[in-house]
């Protein structure tokens, strides 16, 4: 099982291409949004929003299997920081003391539904991911079952070719002594016929 599994461990880190791009993907992408929705006044809107789903799904898609749950849990704070941190940065002088506790409780807020839209959507992309690994599995299973049936099919049947031509071969030889020549039967000497004469 283990040699099974090593090729198929090896062939998911290829698809991902390394981490610098589920890195760039799962974190990239909400910052982009939340910069880009500071830049147009609509803060944590569509923007945002559009981003940080876009982003999780993303790296959801081009992680490897270990990193999987990874994206998943880590896409809450990766969304928030992305939020807050724009936020604060666009407005440093004026959120100061109890501005910025209460600043912060907003951002809490607001980030709330983008987080579980971003969770939501990783996990829908990793439940896909998982079905199409394991349906690719089955017919590998399938196709090598094929192929191994394939090569044993020539093998039965010359055994069989061997065994009937060694069959009748024996029948052969066993009929010889039985041949018949000249109307009768070798193996038997001919009795001759009774007459009944009457005196």
């Amino acid at each position: 099982m283990g040699s099974r599994r090593t090729p198929d461990r090896r062939a998911g880190a290829r698809r991902s291409g390394g981490a610098l791009p589920v890195l760039l993907a799962a974190v990239g992408l909400p910052l982009l949004g939340a910069v880009a929705g500071e830049l147009t006044g609509s803060g944590g809107g569509a923007l945002f929003a559009a981003g940080a789903v876009l982003g999780s799904g993303v790296a959801a898609a081009l992680c490897g299997r270990a990193g999987r749950w990874w994206v998943v849990m880590a896409a809450p704070p990766v969304v928030l920081a992305a939020r807050a941190g724009t936020a604060y940065l666009a407005d440093r002088e004026g959120l100061q003391g109890k501005a910025l506790a209460s600043a912060a409780v907003r951002w809490v807020v607001g980030a709330f539904p983008v987080m579980a839209w971003a969770v939501a959507v990783a996990l829908l992309v990793v439940v896909v991911r998982v079905v199409l690994d394991r349906r690719a599995r089955r017919g590998r299973r399938s196709a090598d079952r094929r192929r191994a049936a394939g090569t044993r099919e020539p093998e039965t049947s010359d055994s069989a070719k061997d065994g009937t031509a060694k069959h009748g071969t024996a029948k052969n030889d066993s009929a010889t002594p039985d041949t018949v020549t000249g109307g009768t039967r070798t193996g038997r000497t001919p009795t001759p016929t009774r007459r009944s004469h009457r005196g």
